[in-house]
């Protein structure tokens, strides 16, 4: 996949290319990555021997996979400087004319910059070096511009909102509904109370007035019952 997106980038380059280019698959802030550095022989007279990276600070080899034809010696960092990463060529491998090749280096997390820029050092046959480590600040590349890798902090940041997004769209615990059930529930009982207290006070009434019925009832002379005689 590293291979096919490399090859995709190159087509695209065009002229430019030429020069030395960094690429990486995915690199990201914060996630580990491989450096894939495309070394042109530039000269047409002499071969490439030698080719040498310095790494940025931030940036910490994990593994150099081997080149072949090519040994690899890390370079330890001195006084906080940048660690050296250096191929060179064995007798019959060196970098013809016109060619180029890729170099690999394993790095540990990338560090939180938009950018990283390698300072690049490329030794010829007939002595002579090559500095790849001018910064571009227009819109013209340098004659010897240092290669740059721009690093993929969109994805980063599309994957945390990826993740706002799930924890906001997952179920929420809330109290409102037990609150209103609560309510509802003691509204409830309150009426229930209101119209139990009322029972007793109805069938007492009921009672009396039932109890005068029958007491005027009863008073009631019975057809041809005379009242009580004069005196």
């Amino acid at each position: 996949m590293l291979g096919t997106a490399t090859g995709a980038l190159l087509l695209l380059a065009g002229p430019a290319s030429a020069h030395v280019r960094v690429f990486s698959d995915g690199a990201k802030e914060g996630s580990p990555a491989t450096l894939r550095f495309r070394v042109p022989s530039e000269k047409a007279d002499v071969t490439t021997i030698r080719f040498e990276v310095a790494l940025p600070k931030g940036v910490t080899p994990t593994a150099v996979p081997s080149a072949s034809g090519w040994t690899r010696k890390e370079i330890p960092s001195r006084k906080g400087g940048p660690i050296h990463i250096m191929w060179t060529a064995t007798a019959g491998h060196e970098l013809e004319p016109d060619a180029h090749r890729y170099f690999d280096v394993r790095v540990g997390p990338l560090p939180k910059k938009p950018t990283l820029a390698f300072d690049v050092t490329q030794t010829y046959s007939d002595g002579s070096v090559v500095k790849w480590n001018e910064r571009q600040t227009g819109n013209e590349e340098p004659d010897f511009p240092a290669p740059v890798l721009v690093l993929e902090a969109g994805a980063a940041k599309a994957e945390q909102e990826r993740e706002q997004q799930k924890q906001k769209a997952a179920p929420q615990p809330t109290t409102t509904g037990t609150d209103d059930r609560t309510r509802a529930a003691a509204t409830a009982r309150n009426a229930s109370s209101d119209t139990t207290s009322w029972i007793p006070w109805t069938v007492a009434a009921a009672a009396v007035l039932g109890a005068g019925t029958v007491v005027a009832v009863r008073r009631r002379p019975a057809p041809g019952e005379s009242g009580p005689t004069p005196r």
